[in-house]
């Protein structure tokens, strides 16, 4: 990372009363219920446990974390999820546990949290957590600032199914989106790469008709202005993207 990364030093947010998001390469994020505290991600660093644990208790009180929410279960979202089971008993929440249904599950208190599956853009166990009081949406690792989330192949069903739960995650209308790492960002970005996955999609394809070769296309498909300031995009981000694209326009996966 280098000095100028908004994710090397970690930052606790609070984009409402009691709405607590600890930014950083991976995020995690607290939430003051009234008589408990509910967690969202739990890291990908077991040593942070005495950090996190003194950062819950002295911005959202003593209450005690009584669940913990997993948008997955990747290593780097729940580090700390025995921690909270030993020092609170919590229950640990998430699609592969299966304790999610498909209409969701809410959490009551003094708001109200929704977490919903919506599997397949990055594992099969994707779920988001929805506030409706505050207006904040954790998406995990479905939005990651221009990466192509899938962990499998890029194809027209995978395309469509990323569409249509980008198209649902936008229909909240957030004000506030936390993905599982680095900035938090708005609904404005949602909508963006949406976009932009299209217009790569267009352009690669485009490029592969007109005959150029595979290093041709990934040197001259230009990142879009407007996402230049995307975190990591112009580092490493929008290259990924065009080999993502590229390998199954070639194989006509994609039109």
């Amino acid at each position: 990372m280098t000095a100028t990364d908004i994710a090397e030093t970690p930052q606790i947010l609070q984009p409402v009363p009691g709405f607590f998001i600890r930014q950083a390469v991976d995020n995690m994020a607290w939430i003051d219920m009234g008589d408990y505290v509910l967690v969202v991600d739990a890291l990908e660093q077991a040593e942070l446990e005495q950090e996190v644990m003194d950062a819950i208790k002295r911005t959202a009180g003593p209450a005690p974390v009584r669940f913990v929410l997993n948008t997955h279960t990747h290593y780097d979202h729940v580090a700390l999820n025995d921690a909270f089971r030993k020092r609170f008993k919590a229950e640990i929440v998430s699609l592969a546990a299966s304790r999610v249904r498909d209409e969701g599950r809410w959490f009551q208190g003094r708001r109200r949290v929704q977490m919903l599956p919506m599997p397949g853009c990055h594992t099969d166990e994707d779920c988001v957590v929805w506030c409706p009081d505050d207006r904040i949406l954790l998406v995990g690792d479905i939005f990651g600032w221009g990466l192509i989330p899938l962990v499998g192949r890029l194809d027209r069903s995978s395309r469509t199914l990323l569409e249509s739960t980008y198209r649902r995650l936008i229909e909240f209308d957030a004000r506030v989106v936390m993905p599982g790492h680095g900035p938090v960002c708005t609904n404005a970005e949602l909508v963006r790469w949406v976009k932009y996955l299209g217009e790569l999609i267009d352009s690669v394809s485009a490029a592969c008709q007109a005959g150029k070769s595979d290093q041709e296309i990934l040197d001259q498909t230009a990142p879009p202005p407007d996402m230049h300031g995307w975190w990591r995009f112009l580092k490493w981000k929008h290259r990924d993207s065009v080999e993502k694209v590229l390998r199954p326009v070639r194989r006509g996966l994609l039109q």
